[in-house]
C-alpha cells in the first residue's frame, strides 16, 4: 500500500520548539494520523486510531501475536497498571526523578474509560493476557505530548519506526522507506542518545521483579533497584559495569589535613 510522503518538522533552517512540535503531533494523532516521534531508545511510530494502529502493524511487517505498547506519562500508568504503592515509587523515582525511560509491563485496570475507548483489535495488539505494557516516557517533546494525551483521554500506541527485526533506528534517515512513508507526520531531532546500545528500552515486569528485555541503559537501571531497594537483577552480558572497590568515598580513605589561620598581627 502507497502512502503519501509525510511532513517532516521542524522545517529546514528551524531548531526545535518542544511545546510547538508537541501540538502539531498530537493534532495529527487526534485526527486518526499516524507521527514517528524521536525517543531517547530510537524513533518510534505512534498513533491513536485504530486505523493509524493496523497501517503501522502492516508497515513494520509484523507478525500476529506481537505485542505493542502504549507510549505514556507516568500519570497514564498510575491510572492504568494495578500495583501496590511501592512498586510506583519504584517507578516514579526511576522515570520521574531520574528522568530514565523504562518499559512498565503489569496487570491493568480493564474497566479504565481510557482502555474501554480502545477497539477490541487495539485492545488485542496492546495488551497480553492480563497484562499491558506501558513505555513510561523520559525526553521533553514526549513529555508535553503525553501531557496532551493525559488531558484529552487518548491513549497513544507505538511501535519501534523500523521493519520487524531490522533493528532500532536512531536517525531519521536510517528509518525504511515503508515505514518512513506510513506515517503523516515526521518529528526529526536527529541522532538519538542512546544510539550507542543499539537497541530498545528496557522492558521490566515490575509485577514479577522479572526483566523481559535488557535494553539501553539497563546497567543504570539495574544499578539503581539494588541500591535503592536491594533488588539483585542480572547482569547485562554486553554492557558489564567495573564494581566498585567498596573502599568508600575518598575522603573517607585518607587523613583530613587542618589548615591552620592565624590571626594577622597588624
Amino acid at each position: 500500500m502507497a502512502y503519501k510522503i509525510p511532513r517532516v518538522i521542524p522545517e529546514p533552517g528551524t531548531s526545535p520548539n518542544v511545546q510547538r512540535d508537541a501540538r502539531e503531533a498530537f493534532g495529527v494523532l487526534k485526527a486518526g494520523g499516524v507521527v514517528i516521534a524521536p525517543m531517547d531508545s530510537g524513533y518510534s511510530l505512534l498513533s491513536c486510531s485504530a486505523e493509524g494502529i493496523e497501517r503501522t502493524f502492516l508497515a513494520k511487517q509484523r507478525k500476529p501475536g506481537h505485542t505493542l505498547t502504549v507510549i505514556a506519562s507516568y500519570k497514564t500508568h498510575e491510572q492504568l497498571h494495578i500495583l501496590p504503592p511501592e512498586k510506583f515509587e519504584m517507578t516514579r523515582v526511576i522515570t520521574q526523578d531520574m528522568r530514565s525511560l523504562l518499559g512498565v509491563v503489569a496487570p491493568y485496570r480493564k474497566d479504565h474509560p481510557r482502555i474501554t475507548a480502545l477497539s477490541a483489535a487495539t485492545l488485542d495488539l496492546a495488551t497480553n493476557e492480563d497484562t499491558l505494557g506501558i513505555g513510561i516516557v523520559e525526553s521533553p517533546f514526549l513529555r508535553e505530548l503525553t501531557r496532551l494525551n493525559d488531558e484529552d483521554g487518548q491513549l497513544m500506541i507505538g511501535s519501534s519506526a523500523n521493519l520487524t527485526g531490522r533493528g532500532q533506528k536512531f536517525r531519521v534517515q536510517d528509518i525504511e522507506p515503508e515505514v518512513y512513508r506510513s506515517a503523516d507526520l515526521v518529528v526529526d531531532y536527529e541522532l538519538q542518545r542512546y544510539h550507542r546500545y543499539k537497541r530498545g528500552g528496557t522492558i521490566f515486569d515490575m509485577a514479577n521483579m522479572h526483566v523481559i528485555r535488557m535494553g539501553a541503559n539497563y546497567e543504570v537501571f539495574r544499578e539503581r533497584m539494588k541500591k535503592w531497594w536491594d533488588i539483585e537483577l542480572p547482569e547485562d552480558p554486553e554492557n558489564k559495569v567495573v564494581k566498585a572497590t567498596n573502599a568508600g568515598p575518598v575522603w573517607k580513605q585518607r587523613p583530613l589535613r587542618v589548615l591552620r589561620c592565624e590571626p594577622s598581627l597588624d
